[in-house]
């Protein structure tokens, strides 16, 4: 996978470049920066896409803004998901909060999405009166290469350890991975239960390097943690994320990261989990943190056949 990215004679376009690409249409009179794209069909749980896809879309757009001025680096976002994002054109605003020559910068950034629009080409075209907000983000960017100051570690999260995984084809979006995961904690029924911690390798399948467009995808690109307690225990359920944190903690490199993830507390239908993001050498690239839903799958589809469980 990796030889054949870097030998191959041709520029390669990357099944997750072809599906998170944004052109820029340009700046409203206001100030607002806008950015156009389409939601693919093909990176979405059921028949809704992905979190951490629909989460790329942006961050992919807010690097793009920030790629010719000093703060290049993401070091952190929030995002709140206010209603399900569409397969189909969607349009990303971006507006200054704090910007600074050399210091950190904050920006919002705004998902919209318009009923049975056309993607726009010019920001001209677009009409602010026909678009949902379907995701709102907040972004700080800032320069890794240049923060300097007092580093001390306590307890720090871990990486999993690859040794102990197995090869694993993840039931959405496993045609783009490979993937590696820790079977331990998977449910065993009738034997037991499993637990809410997900560990896992992974990996473009197609040889893409990691990089901060991917980060928020890999934050979210895991099996729910009360899925793994077992259908016999909580049914057919989907787990829509409601808000979703992340912190970078450095430049990534290579092809693949280490992920874990643990659901400490399900109250009420509603819980958090929070893990970590690492490249193979152990170093820690970003920590996540999210608040999701259990809701039942017809929340997400119709057909129950569009369910798909792998566990």
């Amino acid at each position: 996978m990796g030889e054949f990215a870097a030998t191959d004679a041709q520029r390669v376009e990357f099944e997750f470049d072809n599906a998170t690409k944004s052109t820029c249409i340009g700046t409203s009179a206001d100030g607002r920066i806008y950015y156009a794209g389409e939601a693919s069909n093909k990176w979405c749980i059921g028949e809704v896409p992905h979190g951490g896809y629909v989460l790329a879309l942006i961050t992919g757009a807010v690097l793009d803004y920030f790629s010719t001025k000093h703060q290049r680096d993401p070091v952190a976002l929030n995002c709140f998901y206010l209603r399900k994002t569409e397969v189909g054109p969607f349009v990303v605003e971006i507006e200054h909060m704090k910007m600074s020559a050399k210091g950190y910068c904050l920006v919002r950034a705004r998902l919209l999405q318009a009923k049975d629009a056309v993607r726009p080409t010019d920001v001209g075209q677009f009409d602010s009166r026909q678009y949902i907000e379907k995701v709102h983000a907040i972004f700080t960017m800032g320069n890794m290469a240049e923060e300097a100051g007092v580093t001390h570690l306590h307890e720090p999260y871990q990486a999993p350890n690859p040794s102990k995984m197995v090869p694993f084809q993840s039931a959405f979006m496993g045609e783009f991975l490979d993937c590696m995961v820790d079977p331990s904690t998977l449910h065993d029924f009738p034997n037991g239960m499993g637990k809410p911690v997900f560990d896992q390798l992974l990996q473009f399948s197609d040889g893409r390097d990691i990089d901060f467009k991917s980060i928020p995808y890999w934050c979210d690109m895991f099996v729910s943690p009360p899925l793994l307690l077992g259908q016999d225990f909580l049914g057919v359920i989907w787990c829509p994320t409601m808000q979703l944190e992340v912190q970078f903690k450095r430049k990534p490199r290579g092809k693949k990261v280490l992920t874990s993830i643990v659901a400490p507390h399900i109250i009420n239908g509603r819980f958090d989990c929070s893990g970590g993001v690492w490249d193979v050498d152990g170093n820690l690239l970003a920590l996540t943190r999210h608040q999701c839903l259990i809701v039942p799958w017809s929340r997400n589809s119709k057909q129950p056949s569009r369910f798909k469980s792998n566990l």
